[in-house]
């Protein structure tokens, strides 16, 4: 027996098993205690946020049936993902709506979600009616994209008006965005679209709106940074769902359309496609970074990483609860 320790010790591979199976346990059981671990974690979760994870589930539920009864076309193999990113971003302002823990949102820019509302129906303007920029599969059949975006339109109408109307009963807030970013959003856009529309719609005034909307959606979340980087206050931190599906809607969009890029590049140049080339994806990569800083500034000032002000009721939300309470 001692030398077959002896020996044991002499092979190196008889010698990392040992440690591995000193590290693993007698049972395998700490395999086992971290998959129960995380079904603990999922389990709190939903107990503690079920409109959350219904959303989540709902959603799941449909994204695996549409892929299952999923029929493209020849020439929109990946256009579920352009479908995907309308659904995440639809899901991203229901959370918004549904979870938002604080009354009057702290830390969210109004004027982010009119730059998004204005995008949205500029978009719908076009899509309901030609057949230019929509995904060329069966879900058309029933307007699933356009459809995803109208959810988009009416959860955003729904959350400014409540937001605004709270906020200026007690006339907080009201000083730290102006309009003229949101205006000087909007000229932007409509210029660049100008620039760098294509002839998808083939209707001059159709094709500038798509364009537009797409500029002014990845120019959305400027006021939302500005917001953050500029006040450093109070977060509602279950925004933060908002903030990660923002950030995975707006990668779905780059995506599809750096493919058609790629994919298409020879076809874009031989039919004078240059503008549009260079606009569309230069706006999905502007969207895709600021949704990325967007998510780097709310996990470095939100309120769960225990920085200062956690725990405490921020301005907004004090007045809100003044506001219960008159009531």
């Amino acid at each position: 027996q001692a030398h077959q320790e002896a020996d044991k010790r002499r092979d190196p591979a008889l010698r990392e098993r040992a440690r591995w199976r000193r590290r693993r346990g007698p049972s395998g059981g700490s395999g086992r205690a971290c998959g129960l671990g995380w079904m603990q974690s999922l389990l709190a979760f939903v107990s503690s946020r079920p409109r959350t994870s219904g959303l989540y589930g709902c959603f799941f539920i449909g994204c695996l049936f549409v892929y299952r009864s999923l029929q493209a076309k020849q020439t929109g193999t990946y256009d579920f993902v352009l479908t995907l990113s309308a659904g995440l971003q639809a899901l991203a302002f229901a959370l918004l709506v549904c979870d938002t823990r604080s009354q009057v949102a702290e830390g969210l820019s109004e004027k982010t979600l009119w730059a998004f509302f204005i995008a949205h129906v500029t978009r719908l303007s076009t899509t309901f009616w030609g057949e230019g920029y929509v995904p060329e599969d069966n879900t058309g059949d029933v307007y699933l994209y356009q459809m995803l975006e109208v959810t988009g339109v009416v959860l955003l109408a729904y959350k400014i008006l409540t937001l605004s109307t709270l906020r200026s009963m007690v006339d907080v807030g009201q000083g730290l965005e102006r309009w003229n970013v949101l205006i000087g959003m909007v000229v932007a856009a409509v210029v660049l679209g100008w620039l760098t529309k294509s002839t998808g719609h083939n209707d001059y005034f159709a094709d500038l709106s798509w364009m537009t909307s797409v500029w002014l959606e990845a120019f959305a979340l400027v006021p939302q940074v500005q917001l953050l980087a500029s006040s450093g206050g109070q977060l509602d931190e279950s925004a933060v769902h908002f903030a990660c599906v923002t950030l995975a809607s707006s990668l779905a969009f780059g995506a599809f359309w750096w493919k058609s890029a790629v994919e298409r590049y020879q076809e874009f140049m031989r039919d004078g496609y240059h503008g549009f080339l260079f606009g569309i994806v230069t706006a999905a990569a502007i969207r895709v970074f600021l949704c990325g800083v967007y998510v780097y500034l709310f996990v470095k000032s939100s309120k769960s990483l225990g920085l200062p002000g956690a725990g405490k009721k921020g301005e907004y939300e004090l007045c809100a609860q003044e506001i219960e309470d008159e009531l």
